[in-house]
């Protein structure tokens, strides 16, 4: 006798191909449930089988060599048509659905048949738990409760598998998205860099070519184009390090912070000799680290040290480290204008400025650049202040990626 079919078919079926389980390998989780069912019941036979339009697809198959049966002979198909109950048949030659099955008249002698069926959280019954054997049998109270936990248990192991498939396609978006958006800031920083430099340029020429037959007012546009032009450059530089943080910095290496930190200052010497500022450090580790992104930081934090400090006040910073155990931790200090509490977080907002360009120039981009680089690297970033009494920024890094 051929199963019926449940009046919610099309629906059922939906719910079991959203799982992506028909057709796969065995995995562990799921045998060892056969298996359990196997000693439990005492039976050669576990199943566990997900009922399909035309077959059934066993999952996990204990003490059967095949992967799946026609629909029509399959005991399971009918057991999920009450997926409410227990289908327990105790001889199965003795029931008209199933005397002439051949699977009760030949191999496997399928005569004894309990199939819990496995309901997922919508209701529909996608197929069963079942135990088989080739001689007549029955289940005790215990067995069948056991039975039921371990039908549970395969559902949420479904349940499981549809979350991390779901994870896995947004986690594959999202890298889509992150390719996408490197490839349009890298065309975005091209195209707006050259029009820029080009506005640039043409400024200098006209100011080299006609600056002595300008009046004053005129030359003092020409000043404004010059530096504004220079300023959107270094805007579209810091955009494109900001929308690239998390995505063009993963090689991890050794990196000498004692190195890094000299290299970042040599690379400021004019502005410190001009100044006078003075910049010390403790003797720095060695760590594994991403070195571009780490230069990114500690450039950004120096160059802000020296660069927000009363006019006529020489720029003292210290640099730091304390080992935090599974982290370094490092400090940037300096005696400057300082930084209000209020302020604390709103400093690593995008675009964020607490003064405007005349009196510290500036994108509004440094800090943010900081705090996305160091939290994509399981870091923190934070800053202690008064106002008039300087700052210390600090900053975390894990000292082993593989933690």
């Amino acid at each position: 006798m051929h199963p019926l079919i449940p009046a919610n078919e099309k629906y059922r079926l939906e719910a079991l191909d959203d799982y992506n389980i028909l057709d796969t390998l065995p995995e562990q989780e799921y045998d060892e449930i056969t298996k359990i069912a196997s000693y439990i019941c005492n039976t050669p036979i576990s199943l566990i089988s997900l009922v399909d339009g035309n077959r059934q697809f066993f999952k996990s198959a204990r003490g059967l060599d095949t992967s799946e049966t026609s629909r029509d002979v399959s005991f399971c198909a009918h057991a999920i048509n009450k997926p409410e109950e227990i289908m327990v048949i105790p001889d199965s030659r003795l029931d008209d659905r199933f005397a002439d099955n051949p699977f009760v008249t030949g191999e496997p002698h399928v005569i004894f048949y309990a199939g819990i069926p496995l309901v997922n959280i919508q209701g529909y019954a996608l197929g069963t738990l079942c135990v088989i054997d080739n001689k007549p049998g029955n289940l005790s109270s215990i067995q069948i409760d056991i039975l039921k936990s371990l039908g549970n248990q395969v559902v949420k192991l479904f349940e499981l598998r549809k979350a991390n498939n779901s994870l896995m396609a947004s986690r594959k978006a999202l890298e889509s998205y992150s390719e996408q958006m490197k490839s349009f800031a890298y065309m975005a920083s091209h195209d707006l860099k050259e029009p820029a430099r080009m506005v640039h340029e043409f400024v200098m020429l006209l100011q080299k070519a006609y600056g002595e037959k300008l009046d004053d007012k005129a030359r003092k546009y020409m000043a404004f184009a010059a530096d504004g032009s220079k300023r959107m450059t270094v805007l579209i530089d810091e955009l494109l390090t900001y929308s690239t943080a998390d995505s063009l910095h993963r090689t991890v290496e050794k990196v000498n912070i004692n190195k890094l930190i000299n290299e970042i200052i040599n690379f400021n010497e004019g502005d410190i000799q001009q100044t006078g500022a003075v910049i010390s450090f403790d003797n720095m580790p060695e760590i594994e680290g991403v070195r571009t992104s780490l230069e990114i930081i500690f450039r950004n934090l120096i160059a802000n040290a020296l660069k927000y400090q009363l006019p006529g006040v020489k720029a003292v910073v210290h640099i730091g480290c304390i080992d935090k155990g599974k982290h370094w931790e490092f400090s940037v200090s300096d005696n400057g204008i300082g930084i209000d509490k209020q302020y604390y977080e709103q400093i690593f907002q995008l675009f964020k400025r607490l003064h405007n360009k005349k009196e510290y120039p500036g994108t509004g981009l440094g800090l943010a650049t900081c705090k996305r680089i160091v939290e994509q690297q399981q870091g923190e970033i934070w800053v202690e202040s008064a106002e008039g009494k300087g700052s210390t920024f600090y900053f975390t890094i894990l000292k082993s990626t593989t933690e």
